[in-house]
């Protein structure tokens, strides 16, 4: 094939990669196994115990430490390698939820059950964080590739994380929770073997576990605290329309259209994001990213004042049709910023993650207290005030995006 063929911007061009292909099949099931989890353990936990409020408790456990500690298992990797770091990791957490899943049988103690379960989550291996740096390793001769990847990785996270709720109902139903638990830890284990045992894991530059690739954290680093920042502000948005999308539909009295709502949002991400793929951009990723923040506001802004479940469906679409990009633009950044200034990359991919994470459960909680008290319209104005500081940093700090080679961590 020849190389104007090859690096043609097309998602075929992508999954042509050989080297890509085991560990891209390992990050997707390991997103799988992270998406079908919640519900799975949520369930188990509740058959166990006879309590909701338990099993709440012990998934939420999981959940803070699984991001609390999500930089700390990246720069394990950044300095040990991905097949060390990966291997130890996912035998731990493994570990952890044979654990967790043996003692909510036994009929452990409650305060038992939580801290079996905060130890499981602070081990879960970080397949996506390190897939992203693996793609940009793997495609650092064909450049125009990287974007599609990225975008491509993006939007398989968006369906993962949609279909994957569906995979644990569905098995849950015809089977048991403790099935649907053994499905999460046999995906995040072959996951796991998938990429570890690739050719291109331990290849020529695959690792960075050479300290030169480790010299500082990537927070020193401006431009990453901008997009830690902008992300901080999308996750909150999001997190926010995730409570307020339900509870609109619930006053127009189709409680059901709520998760119809909800879909529409991840379906304009996928959508957005497919299209965002393919098209050879000429524009710089900083370019993108100042204008694809501003979008996602503008677009926010509407669903203030709309109280029809029908029009909101509308333009939730169209907020998520930015939303994948967004992610895109941003690793394209991660990855010219950290290449520039020789951070740990897994951790720097990582923080992007932890900030959005972050920002959902913080627009979730105080969406919460809000429509109890001001209804829809007021919670989804914070929220796309929240949004506006943000595309006012973002431009205001729009040059910490640009890479600076000579200057390893650039001062502001």
């Amino acid at each position: 094939m020849s190389e104007s063929l090859d690096t043609r911007p097309t998602y075929r061009a992508v999954l042509a990669v050989r080297e890509a292909r085991w560990p891209f099949l390992g990050s997707c099931l390991a997103r799988m196994s992270f998406a079908v989890l919640p519900l799975a353990l949520l369930l188990l936990i509740r058959e166990a115990t006879g309590s909701f409020a338990v099993a709440g408790l012990a998934s939420g456990a999981l959940s803070a430490t699984l991001t609390l500690f999500a930089p700390a298992r990246a720069r394990l990797i950044d300095r040990k390698g991905s097949r060390f770091g990966l291997a130890w990791l996912t035998g731990l957490y493994l570990s952890g939820l044979t654990v967790l899943i043996s003692l909510a049988e036994a009929g452990a103690a409650t305060a038992v059950l939580l801290v079996a379960a905060a130890v499981a989550g602070a081990f879960a291996p970080p397949l996506g964080p390190t897939m992203r740096v693996l793609w940009a390793k793997i495609l650092h001769r064909r450049q125009p590739l990287l974007h599609t990847a990225y975008a491509l990785d993006s939007v398989t996270e968006e369906v993962v994380f949609t279909v994957g709720p569906l995979v644990a109902g569905g098995l849950i139903a015809v089977a048991a929770p403790l099935a649907a638990m053994i499905m999460v830890m046999a995906l995040i284990a072959v996951g796991a073997v998938c990429f570890v045992l690739s050719a291109a894991t331990d290849g020529p530059g695959s690792d960075a576990s050479d300290e030169e690739h480790v010299r500082g954290s990537p927070l020193a680093l401006p431009g990453i605290r901008t997009i830690v920042l902008a992300f901080g502000g999308v996750g909150l948005v999001v997190g926010a329309l995730q409570i307020a999308l339900p509870f609109l539909a619930d006053q127009a009295g189709s409680p059901g259209a709520g998760g119809v709502l909800l879909a529409l949002l991840s379906a304009g991400s996928a959508i957005g994001g497919l299209a965002y793929g393919r098209i050879r951009w000429r524009s710089s990723p900083t370019d993108r990213f100042v204008v694809l923040v501003i979008v996602f506001t503008l677009t926010v802004l509407p669903l203030c004042v709309i109280e029809s479940p029908v029009r909101a469906g509308a333009f939730v679409f169209v907020v998520g049709l930015s939303l994948a990009p967004l992610f895109t633009t941003a690793y394209l950044l991660v990855n010219d910023l950290v290449a520039a200034s020789k951070a740990a990359p897994t951790e720097a991919n990582t923080w992007v993650s932890t900030a959005n994470n972050g920002g959902y459960a913080a627009g979730s909680a105080v969406a919460g207290v809000l429509l109890g008290f001001r209804g829809p319209a007021l919670t989804v104005t914070a929220a796309f005030l929240v949004s506006a500081a943000i595309v006012a940093v973002t431009v205001l700090r729009r040059r910490t995006l640009v890479p600076a080679p000579t200057h390893p961590a650039a001062e502001e």
